[in-house]
């Protein structure tokens, strides 16, 4: 009887999750590159990924994870590369000149630098009586670039961001508002899985303009 009690409790939760979740948008910035990068020639190095700290080994599993499907063997990740000659910071839209340090630094023949941030961190997970009148929300961003240093340009680059608000708008057929708690809890996305829902949504943006192994 307990355990089913339990269970019942569980399931009822997990309802009020899926039914009152506030659904995140993800923004794409760049729509300069239609197309992706080419993944089945040349050596690939990826920069040191310097995420934030709360869930920084989720977000580097997923970035090399998917380096390592695309390239296999041809993928290589800086901190794990010896005998390279690069500044610690690599800067977004690096000139020829930088480029070409890259590639006698380096040896490779793609370099792959990504950044990430949390712009806004207003509101908890959940919240509690939101309406059209709350303020607040959390806003994640992810930017990649890829050069390619032989040629000495950029040949991918990509900005996605995240954003949940707390205000919930009014629904035009809504009569009389619910006071009752269970219809009045929102869960929110935190910065930090909006970090990672940018960061997919950038892989798989690549992923589809790109020719693949």
């Amino acid at each position: 009887m307990k355990k089913t009690i339990i269970t019942t409790i569980k399931l009822l939760v997990i309802i009020v999750f899926f039914v009152s979740c506030k659904s995140s948008s993800y923004l794409l910035t760049n729509n300069d590159y239609s197309t992706g990068v080419d993944f089945t020639t040349g050596k690939w190095l990826l920069n040191n990924l310097d995420f934030p700290a709360n869930n920084n080994e989720k977000l580097i599993n997923t970035t090399t994870s998917f380096f390592i499907e695309q390239l296999n063997d041809r993928y290589h990740y800086r901190e794990n590369t010896s005998r390279l000659l690069i500044p610690h910071q690599i800067a977004f839209n690096p000139n020829k000149q930088k480029l070409k340090q890259l590639k006698t630094g380096t040896g490779f023949d793609y370099f792959i630098n990504i950044t990430s941030k949390k712009i806004k961190d207003d509101i908890g997970s959940i919240g509690l009586y939101e309406d059209e009148y709350s303020e607040g929300k959390n806003q994640s961003e992810v930017s990649i670039e890829i050069y390619d240093l032989n040629l000495l340009e950029i040949i991918y680059k990509q900005r996605v961001i995240g954003t949940v608000h707390a205000n919930q708008q009014k629904s035009v057929w809504e009569d009389q508002k619910s006071d009752k708690l269970i219809d009045n809890i929102t869960f929110h996305k935190s910065a930090d899985k909006l970090l990672l829902g940018s960061l997919k949504k950038v892989l798989k943006d690549l992923k589809n303009k790109s020719i693949k192994n």
